[in-house]
């Protein structure tokens, strides 16, 4: 089942099951309520799906909007942790950042960039590395899992049943705010740096992920692309690892990590900019597209 989170009738949000024939309104209002309400809200989606009447978005948004946290993963392929000449591989999975709902944004809208003021600066002749970049953005394709039950402690042999699907992120980073004294999370956490979707793919429908493949467009020119058996460790295992520590809810999203390809480790380093346009994809799931565009806004009034 392909699930949509979208508006209609202006700013009315709602949650829509897509099928050949359109996209059919479930009568739920945004995602993640749909999620909570488990078996009963996928009968609701699958009596949608037979009606003939389909409805017209306004706007595609980004399949979910407002989960309680967006696990982020350091290197999850080894291609990607060979990039850096400073990583050293860990003996155990990569979770170390967190993306906020407020740096989501839908899967055709546009990455921003951070306009330089007088809080956090970053241009040429500074003292943080990359500097000349600017804030240095950079993209990163994620497969995403999106959790469908509370998990706490759980094996790795019982983590699929609590999957309710997957979506794509573009895992976008400001390299020079993430370097420096490794504010990894702040620098992940700029308004849009999270593009989605563009719809859930319920696990169902995804029997075998190991064999669905990522990749990243920059303007046309492929960037990254991995097979998801290509990852360090796979999502069970992730599930299993974070659960010891945190309760996972329903709604709850693990960003599975990027492969090679990110213009960081570019020689010279190849960051996006104004006018770029980002194409993300993933197999059975779809693609997002975003176009950069240079921020106006101030964060200081000083």
């Amino acid at each position: 089942m392909r699930l949509i989170q979208f508006t209609k009738d202006g700013d009315t949000t709602a949650v829509g099951v897509e099928t050949q024939s359109g996209i059919h309104d479930t009568g739920y209002r945004d995602m993640l309520t749909f999620i909570e309400d488990g078996e009963r809200a996928l009968d609701a989606a699958r009596s949608a799906a037979e009606r003939t009447a389909t409805v017209t978005p306004t706007k595609l948004l980004a399949p979910l909007t407002n989960p309680r946290a967006i696990f982020g993963s350091g290197p999850n392929y080894l291609s990607h942790g060979q990039e850096d000449p400073d990583w050293e591989p860990a003996d155990e999975p990569q979770w170390d950042f967190i993306k906020l709902s407020s740096a989501i944004t839908g899967p055709f809208d546009p990455i921003v960039i951070p306009p330089n003021d007088d809080v956090i600066i970053r241009r040429p002749g500074g003292k943080h590395r990359l500097d000349e970049f600017g804030f240095a953005v950079d993209y990163e394709v994620e497969l995403a899992v999106v959790m469908g039950k509370t998990a706490k402690n759980l094996s790795r042999d019982e983590a699929a049943d609590h999957i309710f699907g997957y979506t794509i992120i573009n895992d976008v980073g400001a390299r020079s705010v993430q370097f420096y004294f490794n504010q990894r999370d702040l620098a992940k956490n700029f308004d849009t740096f999270c593009p989605m979707g563009p719809c859930i793919v319920t696990a169902d429908e995804l029997a075998d992920i190991t064999q669905m493949r990522v990749e990243a467009h920059v303007n046309g020119e492929l960037r990254q692309s991995a097979l998801i058996s290509d990852q360090i460790a796979l999502p069970e295992v992730s599930i299993e690892w974070i659960s010891s520590v945190i309760t996972l809810r329903p709604g709850d999203i693990l960003s599975t990590g990027t492969p090679a390809g990110c213009g960081t480790f570019m020689d010279p380093p190849n960051f996006i900019e104004p006018g770029d346009l980002v194409r993300c994809s993933a197999t059975g799931i779809g693609y997002i597209e975003n176009p950069v565009v240079q921020g106006t806004a101030r964060t200081s009034r000083r």
